[in-house]
C-alpha cells in the first residue's frame, strides 16, 4: 500500500453523482476522500505490514538519499514535520546525519503531498523496530577554509 499508487483508487466517478453533487461539492468528496486516504495510510504503515512494505522502499531507496556530502547517499525516510493535515509537506529524513531535508524523489517530489500522512513517529519507529539498517553518524563534516587556512570561529 502506497500512497502514490493508492491515491488513482481514490478518484472513482459514478455517473449518477455527476447530476446529484455541484462540481464545487465533488471537489469537497475528493478532498475530504483523499484526507481519509492519508490519515489511513499514517496508521497503517506504522503496524508490522506497513513496516515490512516501508524496508522494502527503503532498500531500494524509493524515498531519495541525503543531499549531504558526507553521508554518501545515505537512503533516507519519509517524515512530517507535523501531525496535523494541512500544516506543511512531507519531507526525507536522513538516518545518518539525523537531519531533515526537501525531497527530490519521485515518489516524494510531488510538493502538495502532505506530512501528516506520514507523520512524525514512522522514521524514528521504523529505526527502532530495524536497529541493524541504522547507520553510524558521519566521521566527517565540512570545515570552511580560505585559501586552505581554516576560518577561527570568532571570524564566522
Amino acid at each position: 500500500m502506497c500512497l502514490h499508487i493508492s491515491m488513482e483508487k481514490l478518484t472513482v466517478h459514478y455517473t449518477f453523482t455527476d447530476d446529484i453533487l455541484t462540481e464545487e461539492q465533488n471537489e469537497l468528496v475528493e478532498s475530504a476522500a483523499e484526507m481519509l486516504y492519508g490519515l489511513i495510510h499514517v496508521r497503517y504503515i506504522l503496524t508490522s505490514k506497513g513496516m515490512n512494505a516501508m524496508l522494502e522502499k527503503y532498500k531500494n531507496t524509493d524515498f531519495g538519499r541525503c543531499p549531504r556530502v558526507y553521508c554518501s547517499g545515505q537512503p533516507c525516510l519519509p517524515v512530517g514535520q507535523s501531525d496535523i493535515p494541512r500544516t506543511s509537506t512531507v519531507k526525507i529524513y536522513c538516518p545518518k546525519c539525523e537531519d531533515v531535508y526537501y525531497p527530490r524523489s519521485k515518489y516524494q517530489g510531488n510538493s502538495d503531498t502532505d506530512g501528516a500522512y506520514f507523520g512524525t513517529t514512522f522514521p524514528h519507529l521504523f529505526l527502532m523496530t530495524y536497529a541493524h539498517i541504522k547507520p553510524s553518524r558521519p566521521m566527517q563534516s565540512y570545515v570552511p577554509k580560505i585559501f586552505g587556512f581554516k576560518i577561527h570561529k570568532s571570524a564566522r
